[in-house]
Formats: structure tokens, C-alpha cells, sequence
């Protein structure tokens, strides 16, 4: 940012903060594989309920398995009812999953597949989870964040963050190539990346 010549008006925390959001944004921009993470919890006598992983994204549980048995994923309603044709179920209920048949002995294992979130980088020593060829693109976000914020720098803002994005696609096309998620379309350069509007929270 120092580079950018910028005012080097922004604080130290602003400079985190904007760090952690181009994080997220590079993360958001596609389905990467390595969001893709494995867990394990030990089961407890008649306890149905288990909170979810620290880093779990809301809305990214692949699947569960109690003692080496899948369990299917259905909604709450149908989970209380028993409205479900499947013998083994769960469900997620704010920051927990609830699994039925009630566990009935301690100690067998859970197996949680899910995707992550990324945990706010808080310390110096703190390290992300994203790879090391993407930090390139989340700095160019970071610098376009602090860049739309000096005057008549719009336009080098918005460089920025259309180089960022056009390193975030080729490395989803390089992960694509390497036997990636089958389906999936890397996205195009969004609108969400040139931050038309500007937060003065952000």
C-alpha cells in the first residue's frame, strides 16, 4: 500500500481488517478444493447434539458419518417429525447438528466433511488457509480497498481488483485442470470485486 502511495492515513487495524475481507472475497470467488476439510468428534451416550467445527461455512456440510455409517442430511421440520425415508439422519440447528439414531454408547467416532470458512488473521503470527499463489490476488483486493478510498483513485482501484480476480481465475482454471470439482464454472469478474459502493466500515 506504501508502494500505491497512498496517505498511509489507515490504521494498522484497517489494514487487517481489509486483509481478512480480500480473504474472504478470494475465497468466495470460487469452489476451491482446499475449502474442502475433514473433522472428527467422539460421539456421547444419548447426546443427539454436537456443535459444528469453528471454521465450518454456514451451508457447507457435504456429509456425515456416525461410526462409519453415513448419515443423511434433511431439514429440521422433517428431522423432529420423522418425516424422512432414510434410517440414519441429521440435521443443522444454528451452531450445532443433531444426529439421529441418538448415539448410544461414548466414544465412536464422528467423521464431519465440510467446507471452511477462513478464521480472521487477528496476529502477526497468524497464518491463512488459503495457498500460498493466491496472496498475490488478496493483497491486489486489499490495495484496491484502500486505494477506493483516497480521492480520484477509482480507477487504480478498480486495476487492481480486476488483475486480482484474473489471477483467482487461473488458478481455479489450473485446479480445474488438475482433476478439480467436475461441474463446477469458474465465475467471471463480479461486480461485488469493483466495490461500487463505498463502505467507509469496510
Amino acid at each position: 500500500m506504501s508502494a500505491a502511495k497512498t496517505t498511509g492515513f489507515w490504521s494498522e487495524v484497517d489494514k487487517k481488517r481489509w486483509i481478512n475481507k480480500s480473504i474472504v472475497r478470494a475465497c468466495n470467488f470460487a469452489k476451491w478444493n482446499f475449502l474442502n476439510h475433514h473433522s472428527t468428534q467422539l460421539t456421547e451416550k444419548d447426546i443427539e447434539a454436537y456443535f459444528l467445527p469453528f471454521d465450518y461455512k454456514p451451508g457447507g456440510m457435504m456429509f456425515i458419518k456416525v461410526d462409519g455409517q453415513e448419515h443423511a442430511k434433511t431439514n429440521v421440520e422433517n428431522y423432529q417429525s420423522g418425516n424422512h425415508v432414510w434410517e440414519r439422519v441429521f440435521c443443522i440447528l444454528g451452531d450445532q447438528y443433531l444426529v439421529k439414531p441418538t448415539p448410544l454408547e461414548d466414544g465412536k467416532l464422528i467423521d464431519i466433511y465440510y467446507r471452511r470458512r477462513p478464521v480472521p488473521l487477528v496476529n502477526d503470527t497468524d497464518e491463512p488457509i488459503t495457498p500460498e499463489e493466491m496472496e498475490e490476488a488478496i493483497i491486489k483486493l486489499a490495495l484496491g480497498i484502500c486505494l477506493k478510498k483516497e480521492p480520484n483513485r477509482g480507477t487504480d482501484a478498480d486495476k487492481q481488483i480486476l488483475e486480482a480476480t484474473a489471477i483467482l481465475q487461473q488458478i481455479k482454471d489450473r485446479q480445474d485442470e488438475e482433476g478439480g470439482e467436475a461441474g463446477f464454472t469458474g465465475q467471471a469478474t463480479s461486480s461485488r470485486f469493483l466495490y461500487k459502493n463505498s463502505n467507509p466500515q469496510d
